[in-house]
């Protein structure tokens, strides 16, 4: 039995939607951004501090010797460690399935990696 919208219509069964592999790829990159910028942006600022003294003690040296490049470097690394992304295989194949439930996380940064279609 079909599920049905709120307006009483029956709902279209969804297309599996076939995407090249370097697109998806680049749009998988684009979610693990956009996901790692929403924690980033929601840590206060004294947790900010305080990742960059673990992530200098990490890399064995003084507090203050690294530049914020380097910092920020090792605290993407951090978080990354942190958050619990998919794989690409397993994210590759739910978006295809669904690419609505993922394109609202999308920042739009994947059409810059990829000459395609949908990006001319």
């Amino acid at each position: 039995m079909a599920r049905r919208t709120g307006k009483g219509e029956p709902r279209k069964p969804r297309k599996p939607v076939a995407e090249p592999e370097d697109v998806l790829r680049a749009k998988y990159l684009d979610y693990c951004s956009a996901r790692l910028c929403d924690v980033f942006m929601e840590l206060e600022e004294e947790r900010v501090f305080e990742l960059a003294r673990v992530a200098e003690q990490r890399a064995g040296v003084s507090q203050g010797a690294l530049s914020f490049r380097q910092i920020a470097d090792l605290l993407v690394e951090k978080l990354m460690d942190d958050l619990a992304l998919p794989r690409f295989e397993d994210w590759a194949e739910a978006y295809q399935q669904d690419p609505e439930e993922y394109n609202p996380y999308l920042l739009g940064l994947w059409k810059t990696m990829v000459e395609s279609p949908a990006t001319r």
